[in-house]
């Protein structure tokens, strides 16, 4: 099984020939800003959960010494802030659902 990578666009395509009544710029709007209002949210140190389908969270850094590779030199990386995802478990059956069966 080849593996696809699914993109926005894909998404915006799908939701046209699902509603062809709505007009193709207001998808377009809806999905920007539905991406723009969840990064935002995690901006702000919001967690953001979509019920049955999973949970994207913030999780802090702390700053730390590393080490460049190729030159064997110190280098400060400074505190960040990661993206975490868990999964639900509905998302889980489904997707698992495939393999099972």
């Amino acid at each position: 099984m080849e593996k696809k990578t699914f993109v926005k666009k894909e998404l915006i395509q799908e939701l046209q020939s699902k509603y062809p009544k709505i007009l193709n710029a207001d998808i377009e709007k809806t999905v920007e800003g539905i991406f723009k209002y969840l990064s935002n949210q995690l901006a702000s140190g919001h967690n953001v959960e979509i019920r049955g389908f999973g949970m994207l969270k913030t999780k802090a850094t702390k700053p730390r010494t590393a080490r460049n590779p190729k030159s064997g030199e110190s280098v400060e990386v400074p505190a960040k802030r990661k993206i975490s995802w868990k999964s639900s478990k509905l998302l889980n059956i489904n997707i698992n659902e495939e393999i099972n069966n």
